[in-house]
């Protein structure tokens, strides 16, 4: 689970945004564990990880943590590099093991999407949860536009998007590439290496908290879903 962001477009680490009691990145953990997943590796910035082990252990979760890098990609692969050493010491048939990769500003994914993208990667070799696209596309170039793009083919990208474990050295450890041009998801990664990918259409709500008017639905969704903690704090993040 990548959690390395240092919070520039909100003004604060998002991933520490409390959601009925908390954090947000524990939230998206736990969401990953209702769907199926054995164990979690969250990546995060070095300063942030004594106050995640904390956060963790007071929810009684065991949870493994790498270091973020200096992009997405980077911080993938040292996600990637703990799970296969994980995976190695458990002596597990990597062929009938995935990795999915999931971003802490997710943590309403539903537990049977997860369970469906880890199927799908050990099926087709990779999958990415997402939803078709509803709205009118148009190409845009200098403000003014250009073309409108058929949307029956589109696919909006999501997370989890999950990798078979055996395919998983090839993508992130055996390729590079230069800041400027890594992958901004990890579906593109594994087209990239030519493996083929299949498209799960999520079925519940898994909006991405990105920008500051995410947070007053994040914490008002938070409360329906999980109680409204007695005394919280709505400055708290």
């Amino acid at each position: 689970m990548v959690a390395a962001g240092e919070g520039r477009r909100m003004g604060f680490k998002k991933q520490f945004l409390d959601l009925a009691g908390r954090p947000m990145w524990l939230r998206s953990a736990e969401a990953m564990l209702a769907g199926g997943a054995d164990e979690i590796v969250v990546v995060a910035s070095s300063g942030d990880v004594s106050r995640m082990r904390d956060e963790a252990r007071a929810a009684g979760r065991d949870i493994r943590f790498a270091e973020g890098g200096e992009t997405r990609h980077a911080s993938v692969v040292s996600g990637v590099k703990l799970a296969l050493d994980l995976v190695a010491h458990r002596a597990h048939d990597l062929r009938r093991s995935a990795f999915a990769i999931h971003d802490a500003a997710r943590p309403f994914v539903s537990a049977e999407d997860v369970r469906r993208v880890f199927e799908a990667a050990l099926e087709a070799g990779g999958a990415v949860l997402g939803s078709p696209c509803r709205d009118t596309v148009k190409r845009v170039e200098g403000g003014w536009v250009r073309e409108t793009v058929p949307r029956d083919k589109l696919f909006l990208a999501e997370t989890p998007q999950a990798i078979r474990a055996d395919l998983a050295r090839t993508v992130y450890l055996e390729r590079r590439y230069a800041a400027e041009e890594a992958p901004t998801d990890d579906s593109g990664a594994m087209e990239a290496a030519g493996i083929r990918v299949m498209a799960v259409a999520s079925t519940a709500y898994n909006g991405k908290i990105t920008t500051p008017a995410d947070l007053d639905y994040a914490r008002w969704l938070a409360g329906e879903r999980w109680g409204r903690p007695e005394h919280a704090d709505r400055t708290r993040v």
